[in-house]
Order: structure tokens, then C-alpha cells, then sequence
């Protein structure tokens, strides 16, 4: 063995057992993070013909959300959308609701990666529109 090679395979184990404790902080980082929640957990009731203004938090997301959407499937009453904007951890039901009945609804929300991936989110609202 050459003498010149063993500083070089001091540094390669060296690096290689920092990028393996590397690795592992961000796995037990990743398995650790809170998962995301929507906030409120009930919305309140609605009036047709008149405005509808809600706040809808993402809390315990660790990276900004991309966007909060309604499932096409259970979507929010005729009138009212989701107004959100990109980055933002909340968003809004707005607008004015058309007609009366109750609705289920599915929202979702995903956030966007780093060293861990992404989070997805949903829940499903149960939304009155009274007269």
C-alpha cells in the first residue's frame, strides 16, 4: 500500500460517515414533521343572496401550501369559490351562494417539497346554505 493513499481513504470514510448522519437527521426530520390540518374544523352556515367570506388556515404545514382546491366531485355550492394565493399557508371561501341546501364539500391542499417531500391535506366540510 502506498503511504500517499491513506490520507485519502481517511477522507473518503470521513465524508462518507458525515453524509450518512446527514441523511439520517433529515429522514428522522422528514418522519417527524406535524401533519398539516385545515382550520376551522366546521364552516358556518351560509345565506343565499348574501356574501360569504371565510378563512380557511393550513396549519402545522412546515413549507408553504401550492393550492388549496375543491374536489370536482364535492365541490362548494354554485357561487362560492376558493380565493387563494400561491405560497400562501390560507385562503378564502368567497362569493354568494345561489341556493339553499346542504352541501358536502371536499377541500384539499398539498405543500410543496425540500429535503422532504411535499404533504397532502384534505377535509371534507359539511356546508349549509339556509334561506
Amino acid at each position: 500500500m502506498n503511504l500517499r493513499t491513506l490520507p485519502i481513504i481517511g477522507l473518503t470514510i470521513l465524508l462518507a460517515s458525515c453524509e450518512t448522519a446527514m441523511l439520517g437527521n433529515v429522514l428522522v426530520g422528514c418522519a417527524m414533521r406535524p401533519t398539516p390540518e385545515f382550520m376551522p374544523k366546521n364552516l358556518p352556515v351560509a345565506k343565499v343572496g348574501s356574501a360569504y367570506d371565510v378563512r380557511i388556515d393550513v396549519i402545522n404545514a412546515s413549507t408553504p401550501v401550492g393550492r388549496i382546491l375543491d374536489d370536482p366531485e364535492h365541490p362548494l355550492p354554485k357561487g362560492l369559490n376558493i380565493v387563494h394565493g400561491e405560497r400562501e399557508k390560507y385562503g378564502f371561501i368567497r362569493g354568494v351562494p345561489e341556493q339553499v341546501g346542504a352541501y358536502k364539500v371536499l377541500l384539499y391542499a398539498s405543500t410543496f417539497g425540500t429535503q422532504c417531500v411535499g404533504q397532502y391535506v384534505e377535509i371534507t366540510y359539511r356546508l349549509e346554505v339556509a334561506e
